[in-house]
């Protein structure tokens, strides 16, 4: 009995894409407020928002600082 062995050519998976990342803008910069990427915990001011940390609680007053050091008051949103 004779086997014959079938090779099928097999081609290359493409590559896996790395997860593109997203910008992590320092805790407290003045961001715009249609600033287009997600931010886990969020300070609104009247002159824009900015990224605080979670130990922030939602409802509670927080402040973000302008590039020219001035710190602006607000509530965190979420």
């Amino acid at each position: 009995m004779l086997l014959a062995s079938l090779t099928v050519p097999v081609a290359a998976a493409p590559e896996v894409e790395i997860a593109q990342q997203l910008p992590e803008p320092p805790f407290y910069a003045l961001l715009p407020h249609d600033y287009p990427y997600p931010l886990i915990r969020v300070c609104s001011t009247p002159q824009g928002i900015c990224a605080v940390p979670v130990s922030v609680v939602p409802g509670q007053p927080c402040h973000c600082q302008r590039p020219d050091g001035i710190w602006v008051r607000g509530v965190c949103v979420h």
